[in-house]
């Protein structure tokens, strides 16, 4: 009777030596190999470093929000989605990508890949950020150049002799809106450090103008007589420039809520957790809400929704784009809106404007417009007090991003 041997002892013996096993992949290793123990060891076995591989792997450009413009990407400093980078290979030739919801702008590298974006080593490949228009690089690196070096046994085969470094912006600094004193330059912005800059105002006393960050107290021209200022509704406006720009809202003074001597609650909906979208129920930070909805900033990936975060990981959205409206809780109770951060939520809506109105009763007391983009949320300034009703409503029912609302609840 023949023998009939196993495929593991022919091929063993046929190599000569366990050692030649070393040169196979470990499943191979297990297979073939003469032993329990060798098999075992075979399957737990050092990678062979000098066996070549053809994975692609990406290499990436991370742009952020640097929120106190210092130029370091550090703590309350936020990823920038769909910035645009541009990669310059060796010929010539150029690819421009996008950044993720996470701000890493991705390109490919495989070491020959003909599909790969970056195949070469010993040259140089240059990337460039695109700013928005009007926006800061405030890293001061928008171009940077990148040589590849071989690198056996890596992923790619290749890797980055100097990895592009990360890129901070900024958008432009200004504030919009209204004084008393239409058409005279002698209008006023001041700090406390006793810093001014003068202000052009318009024909209907409106102005945009680019103040660096700081506390601004912003006083129409002198020659306004106090009484005409007095509490109307452009007087004088205190305005706090930090990130963001600011729109200032037609300010409604009354006082009866508390007025700007009692501090703000800031609604920033991080304790809305339950899902990652939640409707807004009634009472909530003690006032009544509409068609709006808390969800995570990452869930729908929208740019406006990543961008347009303040705080926490939470951002609220007008349901179906539809209007939002936030009332106070019993009939004769009123609340003072004192501001927020506003986005849009896709890019393919950039300028799409949000209509804000304000009651007192049956009396609209406030209308204001603000012009909204999805790469910065703008801080409207409303300063409406003692309103019993805020609608807040987009012009062709896109979906606006909320963030770190300012009220003053009884």
């Amino acid at each position: 009777m023949k023998r009939v041997l196993s495929l593991a002892t022919v091929v063993a013996f046929a190599a000569g030596s366990a050692a030649t096993l070393l040169l196979l992949k470990p499943e191979l290793r297990a297979l073939i190999a003469p032993d329990k123990a060798q098999a075992n060891a075979a399957l737990y076995a050092p990678r062979d470093w000098q066996r070549q591989t053809a994975s692609k792997l990406n290499i990436s450009v991370f742009a952020f929000s640097d929120r106190n413009r210092n130029g370091i990407f550090d703590l309350g400093d936020k990823p920038l989605h769909r910035i645009a980078v541009r990669l310059t290979r060796p010929d010539g030739s150029t690819r421009i990508e996008r950044s993720n919801i996470n701000g890493f702008t991705n390109f490919s590298m495989q070491k020959g890949g003909d599909e790969a974006d970056i195949r070469q080593t010993g040259v140089n490949y240059r990337f460039k950020l695109l700013p928005p228009p009007g926006w800061e690089v405030t890293t001061k690196n928008a171009a940077q150049t990148t040589t590849f070096i071989d690198v056996p046994g890596a992923i790619a085969g290749i890797g980055a002799e100097n990895p592009p470094g990360v890129v901070g912006l900024a958008p432009p600094l200004t504030v919009r809106g209204s004084l008393d004193g239409a058409g005279k330059r002698a209008a006023t912005a001041r700090k406390a450090t006793g810093e001014s800059q003068e202000i052009f105002l318009n024909r209907e006393g409106g102005f945009e103008e680019a103040l660096s960050p700081g506390i601004w107290r912003l006083s129409p021209p002198r020659e306004v007589a106090t009484a005409e200022v007095g509490t109307g509704k452009r007087g004088e406006r205190v305005v706090d420039l930090a990130y963001a720009p600011v729109v200032l809202g037609s300010a409604v003074p009354s006082g009866s809520t508390g007025g700007p001597g009692v501090p703000a609650t800031t609604v920033g909906f991080d304790d809305l957790d339950r899902s990652p979208i939640e409707k807004i129920a009634s009472g909530y930070a003690g006032l009544a809400w509409d068609y709006l909805l808390a969800v995570d900033n990452q869930f729908y990936k929208g740019p406006g929704y990543i961008n347009g975060l303040m705080s926490g990981s939470m951002v609220a959205y007008n349901s179906s784009g539809h209007p939002v409206t936030i009332s106070a809780r019993k009939a004769g109770e009123t609340f003072d809106f004192v501001g927020g951060y506003f986005s849009i939520a896709w890019h393919n809506a950039e300028g799409e404007t949000l209509h804000v109105k304000a009651w007192r009763g049956d009396e609209i007391v406030a209308e204001d417009s603000i012009r909204l983009s999805h790469l910065t949320p703008i801080y409207f300034q409303a300063d409406y007090e003692g309103i019993t009703r805020l609608q807040l409503a987009t012009e062709h029912y896109w979906q606006f991003v909320v963030d770190d609302l300012r009220f003053r609840v009884p």
